[in-house]
């Protein structure tokens, strides 16, 4: 029974070597050209099942949240034409537990804490520095999905996010994605309306996330969604916050709707407006 929260030995390094330059040079090699790296079976079978048992305690601690949003995270445009993805709004709805309730010996802050991880990450993007996030909530996440719920198509607001899947449902929750569907000089609106209408279904994948998989995605230029959870048993993702810059927080608005609540020290009244970084991002 795994009871230390020791994050190294977490990791299947029999399979991967934190230290190994070949694996991260062939990480960083798949990020650049499909915008995803995934390495199924990253945590051993025993870390998963304690995992999972982390995660069953925690539950109880999330916040739910129901969303309707454009593919672009925004409230749909309704002066807009009814064709236009300014105009269309699609249907979220998940559960989180902030990193503010992750208590000091769990083994996914042990992850998430760990150096010799966040080192590898910053490898396998490719980046002379990578940092923690500074948001008191966001920072680690624990994303619950139950039967019904579901996160519709959508692109990022960051450059990257780190996942790691604890446990499946028992039908549905997969990620579905678009890689590398549009970028910074071509919107393609015509093939994302496709993917939406599901009527190109060639344009479409669906990226392994079995438990105990670790994923980096760039999620800013590839549509992506999670379908709809069917069944009793809940979806489990933990989502690992960074930055290339130090110092990254998130918006007060965007606490509020996920969390419920402003850290103690912040007020509603006083949004985090002159913070430099202050994206919003989702997950898988």
């Amino acid at each position: 029974m795994m009871t230390g929260a020791n994050a190294i030995e977490l990791i299947n390094t029999a399979r991967y070597d934190l230290d190994d330059s070949q694996l991260s040079g062939a990480c960083l090699e798949q990020f650049l050209a499909e915008g995803i790296c995934v390495l199924p079976d990253f945590l051993r079978p025993e870390a998963v099942d304690a995992l999972v048992r982390e995660s069953d305690a925690l539950a109880p601690l999330a916040h739910r949240s129901a969303t309707s949003a454009t593919v672009y995270l925004s409230g749909a445009d309704h002066t807009l034409p009814a064709d236009d993805l300014r105009h269309r709004a699609l249907d979220s709805s998940v559960e989180v537990v902030g990193y503010h309730l992750f208590p000091i010996d769990s083994l996914l802050r042990a992850l998430y804490e760990s150096d010799e991880l966040l080192e590898f990450i910053g490898r396998c993007l490719g980046v002379a520095e990578l940092h923690r996030y500074a948001d008191p909530f966001g920072a680690l996440n624990l994303a619950i999905m139950r039967d019904g719920d579901r996160l519709g198509w959508h692109f990022d607001m960051t450059d990257f996010v780190v996942s790691i899947a604890i446990q499946s449902s028992e039908v549905g929750g997969e990620f579905e994605n678009a890689a590398r569907i549009r970028d910074a000089d071509d919107p393609n609106i015509r093939d994302i309306s496709s993917v939406i209408d599901g009527t190109d279904p060639s344009l479409v994948r669906v990226e392994p996330m079995t438990p105990g998989t670790l994923m980096i995605f760039n999620g800013r230029w590839s549509l992506h969604r999670v379908d709809p959870i069917i069944g009793e048993r809940p979806r489990y993702v933990a989502l690992l916050a960074y930055d290339t810059k130090p110092g990254t927080d998130s918006t007060d608005t965007l606490k509020l709707a996920r969390y419920g609540r402003l850290p103690a020290a912040a007020s509603a009244d006083s949004p985090n407006s002159n913070t430099p970084n202050t994206p919003n991002r989702s997950g898988a």
